[in-house]
């Protein structure tokens, strides 16, 4: 099958990738297959300036994105993760750096062995929710989808390990007023402990409670009378007064990982987690198989003791304290996991020469009627070739400079489509009007169309303007003279309906008396 893009038009579209994907807006499969679309639609027409339209062209196959990445190794198909914009503006190197500075003055300063070092956090699960994985089907069926219990609440889990790959007790958060003993098999281990809140998630109650029952009391087993250091997380819950006071009584250390940092520096939140995560989708996906359509929070603590065990032993433990870069101590391998490394700049990369890149474009010359830019290219290869007058400097240069052409085709060719993008996104924000903020009442469900027409009938009263600062007071002069004028206006008929008035007032004065 016959390549749709040129060597060079494909080069262009590999560093067009890579700039998207260090600037952390990695581009899709079907996004790449428009942009390649677009190179196709925008090549230079020779004998026409005239572009044709997509009907013109037929589109690219739903293949085609496979071969190109065949054909370029340095780029792979992978399923992408959220990052949050605050983490990739203080994830630096300058904070890493400061963050592990202090942590090694630390370690020599107080002399910690492993097993006196800890790392604390908390993590939530949606009871009843699941995660997309890759699933094995009937191809004759139709459909792909996996039917679930749905979200039914949240519950927090703390978890706490030391460097040797070794964890403490677990301590639950469910969402109620009071903790029921029903929700506790009795295989449960008895070091754990159990709370409640009113949305299932951590409070400064519970950090403060957690320290006094669960890292205070089974820390000290290990270390005796050592120094111990505790790593955590900036969180609410764990900066408080009296939290902070315990840690000074019962001389604890501690250690707050940079703001926005954790899901790098925190050993926790390398791979234990998101394997907790995994396991816990699975765990739900059986129920849901089993025919369950609520998980009871007795059956819950039992899966979550059995994705415990999975996630939470010791060789994963320790990966993660490696993968920290804090065990054994590894400050470049944190930096150079950064999201976006300060070191690499968003900008065009270097385009690789090739002998094989021999599509050349076109400059200036006119080929027959309707000669497209690769048919061009193979007519302009043909007479190069066959002149044996031209220098073989000349011909590397003429090369050089028709391959650029062609690139620097392509690259006008994306950039006018992010440009198109960008131009709708502003186009549309801008028919999204401010209107009247309109108050529905009088039923339950509203349809778009009522809606609309409340809206318009809302904006078809116009609003009065209430006068700024205080009422100015009339000065008395003006009001003299304006009395003064209107009294030679008065008629006959104004003095008799006055004269009237004042007759009707004094009957009234004398009926009631």
């Amino acid at each position: 099958m016959a390549q749709i893009l040129s060597n060079a038009e494909e080069n262009t579209l590999v560093q067009w990738i890579s700039r998207f994907t260090i600037t952390g807006f990695p581009a899709t499969s079907m996004l790449v297959k428009e942009m390649a679309d677009e190179i196709r639609l925008r090549r230079i027409q020779v004998a026409s300036s005239r572009i044709p339209t997509s009907t013109e062209i037929p589109p690219i196959g739903h293949k085609w994105i496979y071969r190109f990445q065949k054909r370029h190794p340095e780029l792979k198909i992978c399923y992408s993760h959220q990052l949050e914009s605050n983490r990739t503006k203080e994830t630096t190197p300058e904070n890493i750096q400061t963050w592990f500075d202090t942590f090694c003055i630390r370690l020599i300063e107080r002399k910690y062995e492993l097993d006196d070092i800890y790392n604390i956090d908390e993590t939530g699960f949606g009871v009843g929710s699941t995660q997309s994985i890759r699933i094995i089907i009937d191809s004759t069926q139709k459909s792909n989808w996996k039917v679930t219990a749905g979200k039914q609440e949240w519950i927090t889990a703390f978890e706490c390990v030391n460097a040797v790959g070794k964890a403490l007790s677990s301590m639950i958060i469910f969402k109620a007023q009071n903790t029921n003993s029903v929700w506790i098999p009795k295989d449960t281990p008895q070091s754990w402990q159990f709370s409640t809140s009113t949305n299932g998630w951590t409070s400064n109650s519970h950090g403060l409670e957690w320290l006094k029952r669960v890292f205070e009391p089974e820390s000290k087993k290990v270390s005796d009378d050592r120094p111990r250091l505790l790593i955590m997380d900036g969180h609410s819950s764990h900066i408080t007064s009296s939290f902070i006071a315990f840690y000074i009584e019962k001389e604890i250390d501690l250690l707050i990982l940079p703001p926005h940092c954790s899901y790098l520096l925190q050993s926790l939140d390398i791979t234990v987690y998101g394997l907790m995560k995994r396991y816990h989708a699975l765990e739900v996906d059986r129920y849901s198989r089993a025919g369950v359509k609520r998980i009871q929070r007795a059956e819950w603590v039992e899966l979550f003791q059995n994705i415990r065990k999975k996630a939470l032993n010791s060789s994963n433990i320790k990966a993660n304290w490696r993968g920290a870069g804090l065990v054994p101590f590894a400050l470049r391998k944190v930096l150079d996991s950064l999201p976006f490394n300060s070191s690499q700049q968003p900008s065009t990369p270097q385009m690789r020469m090739s002998n094989q890149d021999l599509d050349l474009s076109i400059l200036r010359s006119s080929p027959p009627d309707g000669t497209e830019l690769r048919q061009a290219n193979q007519t302009f290869n043909k007479a190069l070739a066959d002149n044996d007058s031209l220098a073989s400097l000349t011909r590397r240069y003429t090369k050089r400079m028709t391959r650029l052409v062609e690139s620097q085709n392509a690259e006008i060719a994306l950039l006018r489509k992010q440009l198109a993008d960008a131009q709708e996104v502003i186009e549309t924000r801008k028919k999204r009007t401010k209107g009247k903020r309109v108050k529905l009442q009088g039923q339950f469900v509203f349809s778009s169309e009522e809606v609309l027409k409340m809206v318009c009938k809302a904006e078809e009263k116009p609003k009065e303007k209430k006068p700024r600062g205080r009422p100015r007071k009339r000065p008395i002069e003006e009001l003299e003279e304006e009395t003064e004028e209107e009294e030679p206006e008065s008629s006959s008929s104004d003095l008799e309906l006055e004269l009237d008035e004042c007759v009707a007032r004094r009957t009234r004065s004398h009926r009631e008396n």
